[in-house]
């Protein structure tokens, strides 16, 4: 019994150590130099569902559902 035990708990170690090791999923860091225009834009499928932006000294804004998959763009002002 104590090796069941033993064997269980190796094994819940080590799956937890490696679900911890998987890949984050970060935003890219921005283009070197400038000021940029930073929008975060959701799909949904292939359509645009929301955004959000800021950056170019202007006050930040959004609209739609921001759900959904996300990526990111830089835009330079």
């Amino acid at each position: 019994m104590k090796f069941k035990r033993g064997v269980l708990a190796a094994a819940l170690t080590v799956g937890v150590l490696a679900l911890g090791a998987s890949p984050a999923h970060a935003i890219p860091p921005p283009p070197p130099g400038g000021d940029l225009l930073i929008v975060y834009t959701y799909y949904s499928g292939d359509q645009v569902i929301g955004q959000r932006w800021f950056g170019c000294s202007q006050p930040p804004g959004q609209w739609g559902t921001l759900d959904g998959t996300l990526k990111v763009f830089f835009t330079p002002c």
